[in-house]
C-alpha cells in the first residue's frame, strides 16, 4: 500500500506539470561538466530529449561537483551539474570573470536516503530522548553562535522537561567546509557562518586503513550512539533502532522526512540538485540550452527523474518557478 501511495503521488505530480512542447532550434553540441552522481539521469534526459531534437548532441565531462564551475568559467561547458548550491568562493570566481552571478536552475530534488545522491538531512537523537520534534528556530538557537559563549545549550531549548531539561546538548555535524556542511549551515543559520563551537563536533569522510571510506554520515551517527545527550544531523540511510528521527518544522507544522514532504518542499532540510548556466546581462539563454532545460522541467523530463529512481522530481510549482528563470 505504501509503495502504491508513493507511485500515486509521483504520478499526480507529473500530471500537474506541463507537457513538453518542442520548439525548433539550431543543432549543435551541449557541453556539460560536473557531478558524476548525475550521470545516469543526465544520459536518460539526453536520450529522451534527442527523440525530439536529433540535431542536438551532448558532450559530458562529469568528474565531480568540485570541477563543475570551472567549465562555464573557462567557456568549455554550457551546463554545470551540481549536487549542491554553489559556494561563495565559486560565485566570486564567476563574477570576477563575467560581472554577473551564475544562473541556478533547480532540476530535481535530492534523494530520500541515497548516499552520494544529495540526500535530505535528518536530526537524530537517542531513542531515550523525550523530545518528539524540533523546528528550525530551535536548531538555530541550539547550534548557532551564542551571545554568551559560556552558556551551554541544554535540552530544555528543544522542549525537554523533567530530568532531561537541564542535560547538556552535544552536536555532531558535517564539517562546514564540505558541501553538505555548507548547505546545513546556510539552512539553519542563513548568512551567519559559525556554529557554537563549544558543543559542536564536525566530521568529514575518512579513508580507513583497508582503503574503504568511512562516510561522515556514518561517523556522525556512531558518535551519537555513544552519547545519550547528543544531537546528530546525518541521513536516513543510517537510521536504526538505537536512535530516532525527529520531525522538523520550518514555517509551518513539523513534518517527517518522506518522499512526499521532499517533493512538496515542506521538509526544511531537503536538498536540491542544480544546473548552473552563464546568462549574461541583457542576453537570452542559448536557444538549445534553454530548450534542453525546458524539457527537463516538463512533465516528460520529470518523469525521467521518477523512473530513474535515484533522485526525486520537482512539484509543479517549483518547476514553474525554475522555468520562469529562462525567460
Amino acid at each position: 500500500m505504501l509503495v502504491s501511495a508513493a507511485i500515486g503521488v509521483g504520478a499526480a505530480q507529473e500530471t500537474a506539470l506541463p507537457a513538453y512542447a518542442p520548439i525548433p532550434t539550431q543543432g549543435g553540441a551541449i557541453r556539460s561538466w560536473g557531478d558524476s552522481a548525475m550521470r545516469s539521469t543526465m544520459k536518460a534526459w539526453e536520450q529522451a530529449f534527442r527523440s525530439y531534437h536529433p540535431e542536438i548532441t551532448f558532450q559530458d565531462t562529469l568528474l565531480g561537483t568540485a570541477t563543475s564551475m570551472a567549465g562555464i568559467i573557462t567557456g568549455t561547458s554550457d551546463l554545470s551539474l551540481m549536487g549542491r548550491p554553489v559556494t561563495v568562493n565559486e560565485v566570486i570566481g564567476f563574477e570576477w570573470v563575467f560581472r554577473v552571478k551564475p544562473l541556478a536552475i533547480q532540476v530535481m530534488n535530492g534523494s530520500l536516503h541515497g548516499e552520494g545522491k544529495t540526500p535530505a538531512l535528518v536530526v537524530f537523537v537517542s531513542r531515550r530522548n523525550p523530545v518528539r520534534q524540533l523546528n528550525m528556530f530551535q536548531l538555530s538557537g541550539i547550534l548557532g553562535c551564542p551571545a554568551n559563549s559560556k552558556e551551554q545549550p541544554i535540552w530544555a531549548m528543544a522542549g525537554a522537561e523533567g530530568v532531561w531539561r537541564d542535560k547538556p546538548i552535544h552536536a555532531y555535524l558535517y564539517g562546514d567546509q564540505t558541501g553538505t556542511g555548507a548547505f546545513l549551515q546556510q539552512a539553519i543559520q542563513g548568512t551567519k557562518d559559525c556554529w557554537n563551537w563549544e558543543m559542536v563536533r564536525e566530521f568529514k569522510d575518512k579513508i580507513r586503513s583497508n582503503g574503504s571510506t568511512y562516510p561522515a554520515a556514518q561517523q556522525i551517527v556512531d558518535a551519537l550512539k555513544r552519547d545519550p545527550y547528543g544531537l546528530a544531523i546525518s541521513t536516513l540511510a543510517y537510521a536504526d533502532s538505537e536512535i530516532k528521527v525527529l520531525p522538523l518544522a520550518g514555517s509551518g507544522a513539523a513534518v517527517p522526512l518522506t518522499r512526499e514532504t521532499i517533493i512538496s518542499s515542506s521538509y526544511p532540510l531537503a536538498r536540491g540538485v542544480y544546473i548552473y548556466i552563464n546568462r549574461r546581462k541583457d542576453k537570452p539563454v542559448d536557444p538549445k540550452v534553454k530548450e534542453f532545460l525546458r524539457f527537463i522541467l516538463s512533465r516528460e523530463g520529470q518523469a525521467v527523474v521518477q523512473n530513474q529512481g535515484d533522485y526525486l522530481p520537482l512539484n509543479s510549482t517549483s518547476a514553474q518557478e525554475q522555468r520562469k528563470k529562462l525567460e
